[in-house]
């Protein structure tokens, strides 16, 4: 069974299910927090006034961070064969930053707390993906990467619905909250926090218990050699260096999609919370549909075609989004949107996965977070500027679709490795 893991083979049906569980946890802090529930109250509620753009900048910082320590967090967790110590620390510190939010009232003096307890939440669980993603070749043979790959998207982002519909149909929807919260001081909706942080305790134990990781792959502990290693390995590979500039880009447009989707929706077109939670959970059920459907391409005509097909298709989409007229067009494309947003994220890891070597997995995955945040605050930070320079929420989702365009540029046609 070791050997079988340090090869890159399945180290059990069991495991493969903690994995996938873990990802229901992690998506639906996403979901709660970063997007739908908590980024609206934030922008409505505790500052109504340029809300918008502060957690634009906020976003922005929280990714630069990611960007500059994930790589170095990445090789020291590759060398130590501590991937699960680094993330069960990381998974700590975003379970009690997001469960601490409950305490952001919904008056402006809350602003501080909000911002840096969010920070924290969106690093901590940023920070989270470069050890949970190093950790897929040990559940996964390089045969069927693509479909487990795709059915954890698939199912990370079914139980961030049902996280959802806990908090809109017991917390949000009831004439009287539950639990005895005080909904003129905006308790029910903070205590979604609370949920998503619980919810994030819960479902990520059976990995710990049931995954277990390859041995070292070297004794390097210096910052610089371990970016520079890093780096080696993936200039190894032909076309492998020019995959991880293009999801620079395209990484850059998902994460404007993720931070401001909840926002847009409520600023341009009035949605209420209930009704943006309405949208998060069809929004996620597209999503999770797509990545299983995305796996399953993957796997039969390879997880490279599956990105350019999804990243040609968000562009199209993307434009219908921005342009669309009434909240039913929006409410067309957004749909349409997610089918292809699951096969991104899910294809973009499993050809990580595919190509990198297996004793190297934690490392490169640091720069595939690098690659995925090093320019990733521009998105959110233009955006906010935008939306500061010319008052309109549409003109910031620009930024989105031309990042889509330039990924999909510079993608090129020919796969890493080829």
């Amino acid at each position: 069974m070791q050997n079988q893991t340090k090869n890159g083979g399945k180290n059990g049906s069991l495991a493969t299910v903690a994995y996938a569980l873990f990802d229901v946890g992690n998506s639906a802090v996403g979901a709660i927090h970063a997007t739908f529930i908590f980024a609206v109250y934030f922008t409505t509620t505790i500052a109504p006034e340029n809300g918008t753009a502060y957690w634009g900048y906020m976003t922005s910082v929280a990714a630069l961070t990611v960007a500059l320590i994930g790589p170095i967090l990445g090789g020291l967790a590759d060398a130590n064969a501590r991937r699960k110590i680094f993330l069960a620390v990381t998974t700590t510190i975003g379970i009690v930053a997001t469960i601490f939010l409950w305490s952001a009232e919904p008056i402006p003096s809350f602003f501080w707390i909000a911002i840096v307890l969010s920070f924290f939440s969106i690093v901590a669980n940023e920070l989270m993906f470069v050890f949970y993603n190093a950790l897929l070749p040990s559940v996964a043979t390089k045969e069927n990467i693509g479909r487990v790959s795709g059915w954890a998207w698939g199912v990370g982002y079914f139980g961030a619905i049902v996280a959802l519909a806990i908090a809109l149909f017991i917390f949000i929807l009831p004439e009287s909250a539950p639990f005895g919260l005080d909904k003129d001081k905006s308790e029910h909706v903070r205590a979604t926090m609370i949920l998503a942080g619980l919810w994030l305790l819960i479902f990520s134990l059976p990995l710990f218990f049931f995954v277990r990781e390859a041995p070292a792959a070297s004794d390097i502990s210096n910052p610089v050699e371990i970016i520079k290693s890093g780096w080696n390995e993936i200039i190894k590979v032909p076309g492998f260096a020019r995959f991880f500039v293009a999801r620079m880009f395209y990484a850059d447009g998902l994460s404007v999609v993720f931070a401001f989707a909840g926002i847009f929706a409520a600023k341009v077109f009035g949605f209420t919370n209930t009704e943006v939670l309405y949208f998060a959970i069809a929004v996620n059920l597209s999503c999770g549909v797509g990545a299983l459907i995305g796996g399953w391409f993957d796997d039969r005509f390879g997880a490279f075609l599956t990105i350019r097909v999804s990243l040609v298709s968000l562009f199209i989409v993307g434009i219908g989004f921005l342009v669309a007229p009434n909240a039913q067009v929006f409410w067309i494309m957004a749909l349409i949107g997610g089918l292809f947003i699951g096969p991104v994220q899910a294809a973009s890891r499993s050809l990580v996965s595919r190509v990198a070597p297996a004793e190297h997995t934690a490392k490169i995955f640091g720069f595939y977070m690098l690659a995925g945040k090093i320019t990733s605050f521009v998105g959110p930070a233009v955006y906010a500027s935008l939306i500061l320079w010319t008052g309109n929420e549409r003109a910031g989702m620009v930024t989105a679709v031309l990042f889509f365009l330039i990924g999909i540029f510079v993608l090129g046609k020919k796969a890493p490795g080829n």
